[in-house]
């Protein structure tokens, strides 16, 4: 209060000093006891009477703190101190203790933003970043309980796949449908997972037994058709199975007893014409019964040296054959005598030439089917050797000879059937050619062979029994011929034993083709048939792989559909399908981005609303920067009012106090200029006209606070006096004595 009179008091002595120029004060009473002086008084001075100062006699100070107090041409003007401190981070506003700044609240409640307040902008609500850098979670914000991670769900449906989720996201690795067994094709449905269809072993030959071996796949294993019975001659067709005809023992021949027995098979058990006599033969025609004759012990066999025993009988000693040839395999015949059968270097290839060289062995020069005739389609086939195909100039009859000239084409010269062999009655049938019917040379022994010479007619030579069956061991017995069966037996698992009447024992390979196109079958020598599953994998994640048994292997492609609008799907070739949250970042800061895993981005909006609902904070939100919370501003513009903004009311504007105590004047406020103060013209008061006085702006400092006042105006008061003293009057000087 002290400090405040005394700026008072100075201001007053400058205004003084700015009237009055350079005179001094006379007739002036001071007297420092005195509180303050009079107003409005005149005194005596040089030049004339004149005013004195006006003053506050009473002081300006209205102990608030919230207004700067002066005093005015006679009249206290009560300025409000303005408190804004630039500072968008605090509420200003003016209290009993002076300016009050009150920390401004940012909190908007949200949990999904983080809340500052900063020098430039004020209040900022950052969205919060919920990013955990797992690839198996969906990140979002929920405005009550901050982030929120939900597991992906990455089961895709497929029963086929094993789902999982791993470093970069949802895995989903094809399972294996394997069961080990090659009785079954093994595949994977969508809907329904493994499936094992039982392999067909059927090869629809009625003369195998199919069956399925879980290791080895498919086995067909040759039924047998022996039916134990030495009387039935069994074979097997491939449609009908196994056929049983039976034999006929009948020889034809007098001289034999013609039987079979189901265990033994046919008998031909002949008639005994022994006479016990050695040097006589016995024989048995066939239709005249047992003959009996010196006994030649010529035994018709080129192989023997033959004589008579009077004690043994006959003798036959076996001649030597041997040639010393290595390409010759010695034997005799009982025709003929010494035999020198060529070594067979036989390749069963009938595109080559076999010889045997005494030297190198066996040699298979490429047989030439080249047959220079123009009118042949010349080739060779390994079963068959040489097809030198005829042009077709067949006239579909047999008695014709017909072939083709280079110059003239076909010919058809009529077949002469005429054999020169006195054996046959010659004939020629259209449908069937030249029919050599022979002459019967049968003379009823089993055991020669009976023939006719072109040109000496019948001859009965010792009975070759080979019958040209490369598939029986032939000899003659005292029944006839018999021809055994020769056993081919397997030489592997690989391959099927069986006799070729033409070449022997053959070795068929074993067919271990199961018709499945997801096995690669091979054969084994000795477990036989192999099927190895096919591998599928083509090394594409992306692909479910699987095997038809028709069509082979098949690649779909994966769905990495999540059926989650907050992530982007994608399929790599190496890690399958990935899944990455999707970007709902809008770029506005006045909104929190989420995400609904159904509906995909939300973007709700921001709540600037974080000053607890304080009436003095525009509550705004900017695109860029987000909620702008500025304080709002209460001058109404009107100097009549002191103007501040109470939190939960908003502006408020409060009277000022416009009363100078001095009862000479009439106090008012204008709008524009404040309080004012118009002396009443009722109180007597000396009043001189004086010319207005424009004083500078008066700085006054009171800390904090810097008030800056406006040019004050003093105008003299024209001074009316009742007494004169000469040219000069005055008011007695009035001193109020505190």
């Amino acid at each position: 209060m002290l400090s405040n009179r005394l700026i008072l008091l100075s201001l007053s002595m400058i205004i003084i000093g700015l009237i009055s120029n350079t005179y001094a004060l006379e007739d002036t009473i001071i007297d420092n006891d005195f509180d303050e002086w009079d107003v409005n008084v005149c005194v005596r001075l040089p030049g004339g009477c004149r005013p004195r100062l006006v003053t506050c006699t009473k002081g300006c100070d209205d102990g608030n703190l919230c207004t700067v107090d002066t005093c005015v041409n006679g009249a206290c003007v009560h300025a409000p101190i303005t408190c804004n401190d630039n500072n968008p981070c605090t509420v200003d506003s003016c209290g009993p203790t002076g300016c009050i700044y009150t920390p401004v609240s940012c909190n908007d409640n949200n949990a999904c933003t983080v809340d500052s307040c900063g020098p430039a902008g004020g209040c900022i609500n950052m969205p919060l970043s919920c990013g955990d850098s797992n690839a198996c979670t969906v990140d979002s914000c929920d405005n009550s309980t901050g982030c929120v991670h939900v597991p992906i769900q990455c089961d895709d449906a497929n029963p086929c796949t094993t789902d999982s989720c791993g470093s970069n996201g949802c895995e989903h690795v094809a399972v294996s449908c394997d069961d080990g067994n090659a009785c079954t094709l093994d595949s994977c449905d969508d809907s329904t997972g493994c499936v094992h269809k039982p392999v067909s072993c059927d090869d629809g030959n009625s003369c195998t037994n199919d069956a399925c071996h879980t290791t080895l796949g498919c086995q067909h294993i040759n039924i047998a058709c022996d039916d134990s019975n030495a009387c039935t001659s069994d074979t097997c067709d491939v449609v009908n199975g196994c056929q049983h005809h039976p034999l006929s023992c009948d020889d034809n021949n007098a001289c034999t007893y013609d039987s079979c027995d189901n265990s033994t098979g046919c008998s031909n058990t002949p008639i005994s014409c022994d006479d016990n006599d050695p040097c006589t033969e016995e024989f048995c025609d066939p239709a005249t019964g047992c003959q009996s004759s010196p006994t030649p012990c010529d035994d018709a066999n080129a192989c023997t040296t033959d004589s008579c025993d009077q004690t043994k009988g006959c003798q036959h000693v076996a001649i030597a054959c041997d040639d010393s040839n290595a390409c010759t395999f010695d034997s005799c015949d009982n025709s003929t005598g010494c035999l020198h059968t060529a070594l067979a270097c036989d390749d069963t290839n009938a595109c080559t030439v076999d010889s045997c060289h005494q030297v190198h062995g066996c040699l298979h020069v490429p047989l030439s089917c080249d047959d220079t005739n123009s009118c042949t389609e010349d080739s060779c086939d390994q079963n068959t050797g040489c097809q030198n195909k005829e042009i077709a100039c067949d006239d579909s009859n047999a008695c014709t000879f017909d072939s083709c000239d280079q110059a003239t084409g076909c010919h058809h010269t009529p077949v002469i059937c005429d054999d020169q062999n006195a054996c046959t009655v010659e004939s020629c049938d259209n449908a069937t050619g030249c029919v050599y019917s022979p002459v019967s040379c049968d003379d009823a022994d089993p055991c020669t062979l009976d023939s006719c010479d072109r040109a000496t007619g019948c001859q009965h030579s010792p009975m070759s029994c080979d019958d040209g069956n490369a598939c029986t061991l032939d000899s003659c017995q005292y029944v006839g011929c018999q021809h055994v069966p020769v056993g081919c037996p397997d030489s592997d698992a690989c391959h099927v034993g069986y006799c070729d009447n033409s070449t022997g024992c053959e070795q068929a390979p074993v067919s271990c083709d199961d018709g499945d196109q997801c096995t690669t079958d091979s054969c084994d020598p000795v477990n036989g048939c192999q099927t190895t599953p096919v591998s599928c994998d083509d090394n594409n994640a992306c692909t479910t792989d699987a095997c038809s048994s028709t069509q082979g292997c098949t690649h779909r492609p994966v769905a990495c559909d999540d059926h989650n609008a907050c992530t982007v799907e994608r399929c790599d070739p190496v890690r399958g399908c990935q899944s990455s949250p999707v970007n709902c970042d809008d770029g506005d800061q006045c909104t929190v981005d989420s995400c609904d895993r159904s509906s995909g981005c939300v973007h709700t909006p921001v709540s600037c609303n974080g000053n607890g609902h304080s009436k003095c904070v525009s509550n705004e939100c900017d695109r860029v920067r987000g909620c702008l919370n500025r304080t709002i501003s209460c001058d109404d513009g009107n100097a009549c009012t002191t103007d501040s903004c109470d939190p939960a009311q908003g502006c408020q504007h409060q009277s000022i106090n416009c009363d100078d105590g001095d009862k000479c004047t009439i106090d008012s406020c204008d709008r524009v200029k404040g309080c004012l103060h118009v002396n009443d013209p009722s109180c007597n008061k000396v009043t001189v006209t004086r010319p207005p006085v424009t004083l500078p702006p008066v700085i006054v400092t009171v800390p904090p606070v810097i008030v800056t006042t406006p040019p004050v105006v003093v105008t003299t008061p024209t001074c009316s006096c009742d007494e004169c003293c000469g040219d000069q009057c005055c008011w007695d000087v009035v001193v109020l004595v505190d």
